[in-house]
């Protein structure tokens, strides 16, 4: 890796956070360059750092000498890629690597470069990368082909609560904190002028509103000015400058909302803070689920944007965005969410592990497979997407990068074209019904490999069980179409998994052969992080509730009636002494989850959370509960990968088939059953006493159903 030196902006942060990725995947890692405030960093992260120092004089005054540096280092090393990154350290590196036979990757982070500069350095690498969509059309359109690959971010390391809150002189702890992100030189200088002069009247209606800067750079200085002009006139020093940190995570901790551009933008949403996109091109607006498409677009406003940022403009996103900080908390996970979809730094490192394993081979490996994952995605639904995550986590564990690429069903790919893929993989989730099932048909049709991974049958039906757990009731009757097709994808599937023994013996009364076979729900395979769970013997303990919406498309149709139901056994549990902990897996969830809050009415012993949180924090979440009680399927899941017992509120088959998949009926309560609250309390009651019972069962269904899902990737069958 060369950068110019090892300041701490977001080039070098890309640089810093892809070397640690790329050091878990075995890849030797040596920087070459300037040195800089990140060094100790870079060492810690696994680099080996040779510096060499930066052609600040006329480049043609140093530049054989600096090039023979960079050949020495190369050659002292054995450096078998180099990946430059600025100009003009990239074109000295990759000068001497040309000498030397070595490849050389570009990666162009924006379109401030010198253009000459940077179209000379591309013609001397064998692969070029943009890091965002106006970068690599910008460049395009100068004549320089590159390929995409984002920031990438290390959800583990930046999330809310990862690191200490930054200690602030001055910051009161009930300070409304909009932190400013970013090196203060160029236009963004400007705009973090902008940001602190729209505080001289925003501070009249935004109580207690304070204003971290954090960054240095060619024109802090004014900033600095600036500040102290207004923390004069207030009275008080309300803006606090920073200055240049190594760590901003500390600084994302203390913040309701972060105006950003670019990685810090990626970084604030991974900690679950809500961005203020504002950047070198211009202003975007803040970042929620409506605008995360127009966001990456513009890559928050530094490569493109929407218009320009004035102090009236800004004055006013923050008058609209403070009002309720509640919302913003809203907005906040939800951001999260989506970074984890679209941005985690696994996902970007495979990509570039590819590009380098193409330029080695000496220009490509053009028969990677292409392996097409289908499931409900990219609508922040947590237990769709983390049983996606579930399936890239194994591929990068078993996969050879350079020889697939698993591309994830998201909005935009076109199901009803398959013909560009090797192989089709029907993921989890209630797949196994129309629509889904004629994707899986047309990957027969065409002959594509084709995995059936975990999916699942559901319906609104009432099934009818006898004390064996068979189904007496016909669900396939008059379905010739769905049994002829059905047969023939089991038939052709190399693996066909099933989540439970309800949808193994629907595909049984379809007709298929005994190639099916019950794999386990794919949240199985998430096993919570291994932090210890402290537990408070001062505080009561704690019952999770997930309720929601399923648009009264439940048994019984009733919603109202198990919303009352849960009011009341929540109430009695209350009451016995435990307290309640109202939890959501999807946006539209959160109206339901408000209204139950209402019904229990004893906000000293019920937290209200709205939050999004990611399958990773749920299970943190859950493993400290004594029990949950769960009317969404993979809160039931999540549950039982955290090996806690929960209450599954069966609203439809697919319920029950979860709980039957882990031989455990005992936990099933339909939604619609008589006396539903005291049902529901004695089950619960049930769950707790048998706790230790429920949890080893559950501990040995799980390493079972984890077994049977890594089996395919285990035997090669893609």
């Amino acid at each position: 890796m060369v950068l110019d030196s090892l300041r701490t902006g977001g080039t070098e942060t890309y640089v810093l956070s892809m070397g640690k990725a790329l050091r878990k995947k075995g890849v030797q890692l040596f920087y070459a360059g300037g040195n800089g405030p990140f060094y100790q960093e870079f060492v810690d992260a696994g680099f080996l750092v040779e510096p060499i120092e930066s052609a600040r004089e006329p480049l043609s005054a140093r530049r054989q000498h600096l090039i023979e540096c960079y050949r020495a280092c190369m050659k002292k090393h054995r450096i078998t890629i180099v990946h430059v990154h600025q100009t003009p350290s990239g074109f000295l590196a990759a000068t001497a690597a040309n000498e030397l036979g070595i490849p050389v990757v570009f990666t162009l982070h924006g379109t401030y470069y010198p253009k000459d500069e940077a179209i000379k350095v591309a013609q001397l690498c064998s692969g070029v990368i943009s890091v965002s969509k106006p970068v690599q059309i910008f460049w395009q359109k100068r004549g320089v082909k590159t390929t995409l690959i984002s920031n990438g971010i290390d959800m583990e390391e930046f999330q809310s609560g990862s690191a200490s809150r930054a200690d602030v002189p001055s910051l009161p702890p009930d300070a409304t904190v909009v932190t400013y992100v970013s090196r203060l030189a160029w236009q963004k200088a400007t705009v973090c002028n902008m940001v602190l002069r729209a505080t001289k009247t925003l501070r009249n209606e935004i109580p207690n509103l304070h204003i971290v800067v954090v960054g240095s750079g060619a024109q802090a200085i004014h900033v600095h000015e600036l500040a102290k002009v207004l923390n004069k006139a207030a009275g008080q020093p309300y803006i606090h400058i920073v200055g240049e940190q190594t760590d901003v995570r500390p600084y994302y901790a203390i913040s309701d909302l972060v105006i950003g551009t670019g990685r810090v933008a990626l970084e604030a949403m991974a900690c679950g803070k809500p961005v203020l996109a504002i950047g070198n091109h211009g202003y975007v607006g803040l970042v929620e689920p409506s605008s995360y498409e127009l966001a990456w677009d513009c890559y928050f406003g530094d490569h493109s944007s929407v218009q320009k940022p004035s102090p009236s403009l800004i004055d006013s996103a923050l008058r609209q965005a403070c009002s309720d900080r509640s919302q913003l908390k809203e907005i906040g996970g939800q951001g999260r969410v989506w970074v984890q979809n679209h941005f985690p730094i696994t996902q970007k490192c495979a990509s570039l592990l590819t590009i380098y394993a193409q330029i080695k081979n000496g220009g490509g490996t053009t028969n990677m497979k292409k392996v097409l994952y289908v499931g409900w995605l990219g609508f922040n639904n947590l237990g769709d997407e983390l049983m996606w995550h579930a399936f890239y986590n194994l591929s990068c564990k078993y996969l050879d990068p350079t020889q697939y690429k698993v591309i994830p069903s998201l909005p935009g790919v076109d199901l009803k074209d398959v013909s560009e893929y090797d192989t089709v993989v029907l993921g989890g989730g209630s797949l196994l019904i129309p629509g889904y099932v004629d994707v899986a048909y047309r990957a027969v049709e065409q002959k594509k490999n084709l995995w059936v991974w975990g999916s699942g049958f559901d319906s609104q039906d009432r099934v009818e069980l006898d004390s064996s757990g068979r189904m007496t009731s016909k669900l396939i009757n008059g379905q010739d179409k769905m049994s002829h097709m059905l047969q023939k994808i089991t038939e052709h599937a190399t693996f066909f998994g099933v989540r439970g023994p309800l949808t193994l013996q629907y595909l049984q009364q379809a007709g298929v052969g005994e190639k099916a076979a019950i794999s386990g729900d794919p949240g199985m395979l998430l096993l919570p992080a291994s932090l210890p769970i402290v537990v408070d013997k001062s505080k009561r303990p704690t019952i999770g509730i997930n309720w929601g919406t399923s648009y009264n498309r439940i048994y019984g149709k009733n919603e109202t009636a198990v919303e009352d139901a849960l009011a009341h056994a929540a109430k009695k549990l209350i009451q016995a002494g435990y307290d309640i902990h109202l939890l959501t897996m999807w946006g539209p969830d959160r109206e339901a989850i408000k209204r139950l809050y209402k019904k229990i009415n004893d906000p000293a012993h019920t937290i209200l959370d709205l939050e999004l949180h990611d399958h990773t924090q749920m299970l943190q979440l859950m493993k400290g509960f004594q029990a949950t009680i769960n009317f969404k399927l993979h809160a039931n899941v999540l549950s039982a990968a955290a090996g806690v017992p929960f209450v599954c509120l069966a609203y439809r088959i697919k319920g029950i088939d979860f709980a039957y998949s882990l031989d455990l009926p005992e936990l099933i309560v339909t939604t619609d059953e008589p006396r539903l609250g005291e049902r529901i309390l004695s089950c619960t009651w049930e769950a707790i006493a048998r706790k230790d019972q429920i949890t080893a069962k559950l501990a040995a269904s799980q390493k079972k159903m984890i077994e049977n899902l890594e089996l395919p990737f285990i035997q090669g069958l893609l």
